[in-house]
């Protein structure tokens, strides 16, 4: 009883962060009916706990890394200050990022995460119990454990040190039950957050593996977790690993959409959608600031006959509109429909990178026949790459063009070492660029906590990073 008694303070304790619910079941009338009981009740939960939340909670990862760039035709004129102006703090990469914006600030990710990790403990503590078949207990706690998997993946790199550069750091705290606790939770080390992650994945395939797959309805599958665990392996340079779930993904899934026999025009094509064979999985949501736009830099990239160019930027690349829904294309506003998606493409160049590094079982024919099968399907007139020569930066140069704006170029240049990178930034057309510079193995790799969540959790140790010096731009 006493663990009944904790999912329903739960579900109230998220029913109070959460406007509305997804069925009549959540229309709570009594006690009784606020606690979950079937198969269904833990199904819907979980909708909820993914898709009723806010809509742009890690959008704050696209303003760090290297792909983006003032967009100086949205830049005003005379003493108006607009666009990038609200996000100053993140674009330069201040300590105080999070505390300076007037409420402009991207979303830092962190209380929407815990969040849902929460409601997700609560499924994982009852479903074992609920009424139903086999099957569906199995999925739901599947899907469960997937999900808690990739929310804590993504908080761990952004508050905790790269795994390959110091696993025994400080991460993020690890709740693994809906038991309330008082006093705060401490923080875990990087190393036991990614055991964490990779054990509930590792389960969660397994699950997964012992019914029929299921796609196209926004519910996480076992593709979907084994591309995630083959991530999560390639990160921890668990090469072997990451060879193996990238291989078991590419067989489960459906394939690589041809874009090369594609027409679309630049304001029809969407990512977000299930009809392309390679999306396993859509969820969330995505905007980037118009007063952005992509990199010359990123832009040079794309080849003559590289599709991705002609879908995903407009003509003028004066702005991304890659991740967009049907509905929004051209606007860029906001649908009640994900617009990020887990494509099998990157199950291909995790194989590809895995298969370079693997100290056990290096294959650079394996990973050249990776790289060209994602290339034939982007690139009209592809021929095929003979040479293995710089072979690794070349897979590498393709998984930022290929996986641009989808949330992993922070992460990726963290596990390469943490390079120095620079940008320009200025407020207005008149004004003179300033160029600022994240040194190699800087702090602000890592990010400080925002203060109110350091506030609400005495035990949570701040990062370095929040106590570095303003950092001062350069008159270019």
């Amino acid at each position: 009883m006493r663990k009944y008694r904790n999912i329903y303070i739960v579900l109230n304790l998220i029913f109070s962060l959460m406007l509305g619910a997804c069925s009549d079941f959540l229309e709570e009338s009594s006690q009784d009916e606020t606690i979950p009981t079937t198969t269904t009740d833990y199904s819907e939960l979980l909708m909820m706990y993914m898709y009723k939340t806010s809509k742009y909670n890690y959008n704050v990862l696209y303003y760090l890394d290297n792909d983006l760039k003032v967009n100086e035709s949205k830049l005003p004129t005379g003493d108006y200050i607009w666009g990038p102006a609200a996000l100053i703090r993140t674009f330069t990469w201040q300590p105080d990022m999070w505390e300076l914006e007037n409420g402009a600030s991207p979303d830092d990710g962190y209380e929407y995460t815990y969040t849902q990790i929460m409601g997700i403990n609560a499924v994982l503590d009852g479903v074992g119990d609920a009424v139903g078949t086999q099957r569906d207990r199995d999925l739901i706690r599947a899907e469960a454990l997937g999900l808690r998997a990739f929310g804590y993946f993504r908080i761990v790199n952004m508050f905790g040190e790269p795994y390959n550069y110091n696993k025994k750091a400080l991460g993020v705290p690890l709740k693994l039950t809906a038991a309330l606790v008082e006093n705060g939770i401490a923080r875990s080390t990087v190393e036991e957050v990614y055991n964490q992650i990779v054990a509930d994945l590792e389960e969660a395939s397994k699950l997964f593996a012992k019914h029929p797959k299921t796609r196209g309805n926004y519910r996480l599958n076992g593709t979907t977790v084994d591309i995630l665990l083959a991530r999560a392996y390639l990160y921890m340079e668990e090469y072997d690993k990451a060879i193996t779930a990238a291989t078991q993904a590419i067989e489960s899934a459906e394939g690589l959409s041809d874009y090369t026999k594609m027409s679309h025009g630049e304001k029809e094509f969407s990512l977000a959608r299930y009809d392309l064979s390679e999306v396993e999985w859509l969820y969330g949501r995505t905007y980037i600031d118009p007063s952005l736009c992509p990199t010359g830099e990123l832009l040079t990239g794309f080849t003559a006959g590289d599709k991705r160019r002609d879908f995903w930027f407009p003509i003028d690349a004066t702005w991304v509109h890659k991740q967009l829904c049907p509905g929004e294309l051209g606007n860029n506003s906001g649908a009640n429909t994900p617009g990020n998606a887990i494509r099998i493409s990157e199950a291909y160049l995790t194989r590809a990178e895995a298969r370079m590094l693997s100290t056990t079982n290096k294959d650079e024919s394996g990973a050249l026949a990776d790289l060209n099968e994602l290339r034939r399907h982007r690139i009209v007139g592809y021929t095929d790459e003979t040479s293995t020569t710089g072979l690794l930066e070349k897979i590498r140069q393709e998984r930022r063009l290929e996986l641009c704006y989808e949330f992993h170029r922070w992460f990726d240049l963290r596990r390469y070492g943490m390079p120095s990178i620079s940008r320009e930034f200025k407020q207005r057309q008149q004004d003179q660029y300033r160029i600022y510079t994240l040194k190699e193995k800087d702090p602000m790799y890592t990010l400080p906590f925002p203060l109110d969540i350091v506030n609400k959790n005495i035990q949570l140790v701040q990062n370095a990073s929040a106590k570095a010096p303003e950092r001062e731009g350069v008159l270019k």
